[in-house]
């Protein structure tokens, strides 16, 4: 069994929130009072003081992303609404208010059209992680009452239930698998400085290859002494340094 399979296996077995929503009422109020009395700048502080203690609310992060548009600052709105879309992947006003971030921008670069493996398991992506292993352990405590049931009753229907609900805990056991393959794999970065220049190596005396803008969206491939390597596409390809890019 390989690592990853025993992160998933492991999560599933220890899946205990470690932040309340509870804990941190009060300072969330403050930042949602904040935003709407205008008051954008404190807002942001706010809300990045959440963060940066450990609250991990796709919620919060969209409250954060419009916080920065109403700032002007397209680079770390675009940020913040990728991060809720790990979370809350179905927000309709979510992926609108993304599409109009990217349109502001002076690249307006998009984000990568899904891979063959994000296609195949497309339900994946319409589900956070969390909510991937939550449906998985509706599935096995499913699984189990109609195997127990089955050892009792022994009728046809209850062995076809328990064996459909046995393919589709699996299935739900490698849509996490999936899910894990694909978030690790795949890293998105948001250019935050104004203006970047995208470098043939890893020192600012290198080759010019391309320049890049902030809010621009591009795909973390190496990262090496203070330096991140960015890829458009098969072409654009080259180095920035590390605090220019959030991930």
């Amino acid at each position: 069994m390989n690592k990853k399979v025993l992160i998933s296996l492991f999560i599933l077995l220890c899946h205990i929130p470690l932040v309340h929503a509870e804990d941190f009422m009060s300072e969330i109020a403050r930042a949602n009072d904040l935003y709407a009395s205008n008051n954008y700048q404190q807002a942001a502080e706010s809300y990045e003081s959440l963060r940066q203690r450990g609250f991990n609310n796709g919620y919060m992060y969209y409250n954060l992303g419009n916080t920065y548009i109403r700032l002007g600052k397209t680079g770390p709105a675009i940020l913040n609404y990728i991060r809720a879309q790990k979370l809350i992947p179905r927000d309709e006003n979510l992926q609108a208010n993304l599409n109009f971030a990217i349109q502001q921008t002076r690249d307006k670069i998009t984000l990568p059209p899904l891979n063959t493996l994000a296609t195949l398991f497309f339900w994946v992506n319409d589900l956070s992680l969390n909510e991937n292993i939550n449906f998985a352990f509706a599935v096995n405590l499913a699984f189990w009452l109609t195997l127990t049931a089955w050892f009792y009753f022994r009728t046809d229907f209850l062995r076809l239930a328990r064996n459909s609900i046995f393919f589709l805990l699996l299935l739900a056991f490698v849509a996490i698998e999936v899910k894990l393959h694909l978030e690790s794999n795949s890293k998105t970065g948001v250019v935050l400085a104004k203006t970047v220049a995208v470098k043939s190596g890893l020192d600012a005396s290198n080759i010019t290859l391309f320049e890049l803008h902030e809010g621009a969206l591009v795909n973390i491939t190496d990262e090496r002494q203070g330096w991140v390597e960015v890829q458009l596409d098969s072409t654009q390809k080259g180095w920035i340094p590390r605090d220019s890019l959030g991930a």
